[in-house]
Formats: structure tokens, sequence, C-alpha cells
């Protein structure tokens, strides 16, 4: 296990215990790391019972990344309760697309429900970094989550795979802003993970089955799996990768066509 005792990280995106956030969390924590975690107010039950699992969170505070104006009062409320404290990693794992964008064909996804998606799924990435600027150390790492649908066509996933190409798009334009500060921002393109985000995308199994039968491991990667390369990016081994999506799929994203025909 990697030690980053002493470090401390912000982290975005937990809703429950299945979340690849918390994941995160939990191998963070093990290697020393402080956290503090943003929250959405209709998910603060859920999460406040999972405060007592993890002693190294260092508090929470509520978090709505659709405008400056919500996304600044996280800051502010850290900053009230840690004066000059500062953080060393930031983990993005926010995602999010209205209902009504998965209901009826993207052609015809009303623009509100496709600004909300861009706005909190992609956009919001430079949101969190520029009101988190001032509250990190140099030379730290950001990390956020994407998909492979961000290039490839996905069935049902819609919207999100726009919301996901420029999310990476972000993750690199930061990483080429910040980059003369020393801080590093890097995407990790995971597999199909069963979540609460993704149990919105219709025939969901369907994917998760093709991938566990074509993905060269023969297997789903899972929540600990992004955990392991996410300790990595936030790890000084990885000091000289910034503006990378790395693809934690079980190896599914080399493959153009899939083994499986052969036994047809």
């Amino acid at each position: 296990m990697l030690n980053l005792q002493g470090k401390t990280a912000f982290v975005f995106g937990v809703a429950s215990e299945d979340s690849i956030a918390w994941a995160i969390c939990q191998q963070l924590a093990a290697a020393g790391v402080t956290l503090y975690l943003g929250y959405q107010k209709r998910f603060m039950s859920r999460i406040f019972q999972l405060k007592d699992k993890l002693p190294q969170i260092g508090g929470f505070y509520p978090l709505d990344v659709a405008s400056d104006a919500t996304t600044r009062e996280f800051f502010e409320a850290f900053e009230k309760e840690h004066p000059g404290k500062k953080a060393d990693i930031l983990i993005h794992a926010i995602g999010f697309a209205p209902r009504a964008c998965f209901d009826r064909p993207i052609l015809f996804v009303e623009d509100s429900d496709i600004n909300t998606a861009m706005t909190i799924s992609a956009n919001s990435l430079q949101r969190c970094l520029k009101h988190a600027l001032p509250y990190l150390n140099a030379g730290s790492s950001t990390v956020t989550l994407t998909y492979a649908a961000s290039n490839r066509f996905v069935p049902n996933y819609g919207i999100m795979s726009m919301a996901k190409a420029a999310l990476e798009c972000w993750t690199r334009e930061l990483a080429c802003h910040l980059g003369p500060e020393g801080h590093r921002v890097n995407a990790i393109s995971s597999g199909p993970i069963r979540t609460i985000a993704a149990s919105g995308v219709p025939g969901f199994d369907n994917i998760l089955d093709h991938v566990e039968a074509n993905s060269p491991l023969r297997r789903n990667v899972n929540q600990e799996d992004v955990a392991g390369a996410t300790l990595w990016l936030a790890s000084p081994l990885s000091s000289g990768v910034t503006g990378q999506c790395i693809y934690v799929d079980g190896g599914y994203s080399i493959t153009m066509v899939p083994q499986s025909i052969m036994n047809e």
C-alpha cells in the first residue's frame, strides 16, 4: 500500500456505499489521507451513515456543482472550519443527466436537459477546480471519472456520451493550464460498473454481460479496480502523468472485433 500519510483530499461524488467515489475514499484513507467530502443534500442521510466507517473523514460539506455560487459554498465552509488548510488531491466523481435524456431519442432531448447534463457532468470539473485552486497545495493531483462512450457509440447512453467527451477535453485543457504550476489533472475511463448513476441507463445489465464476455480479462471491473488506479494517480509515483485518460476496463477498449464472434 502506498503511504500518503499527511495528505488531504477533497472528494466529490459519494452518493452511497456503492459509489466509485466511496471506494476511492477507502483506498485513500488506507494510505493515510484525510478526507473532506462534498455531498448533495438529497443524499445527506445516506452519506452521514458512512461517517463512522472511515475515521479519516475530516468533514462533510454540502456541494451543488450546478452553479458558481453553490460550488463556492463548499470551499467557504471548509475554510471557515479549517482556516489556512489546503488539500493535495481532488476527486471529481460527478455525473448526472435528467431521466428525460434517456426516455426519448437523443434528437428530441430538450435543451434544458442537455444543459443540465453538460453543466453537472462536464463543466463542473472546471468550476470545482477554479474554486479549489486557492485551497490546493503545489503539485496537487486531480482525478475525474469518464467512460469510453466519450469516443464510441454506446446504446442508450445518449447525452452522457457528449458530456464525457467534454469532460475529457476539460481534462486536457485544465492540465495544460495548471501544469506550469505543478498541478496535475487526469481522467480514469472505467468499464461499466453497477452504481446508482448507472442504474438509470436502459439496458445496463446487457452492457455488463457483453463486456464481461468480450473484454480480454473476461470480467467486469469494479469500484476497487478504479480506486486502485486513482490512488496511483494521486501519489508521487505518477508525478510525470497529466492530461491523460487512463483506461481501467479489463482491456475492453483495445478490442475491435470481439473473440466471441468466432464461436457463433
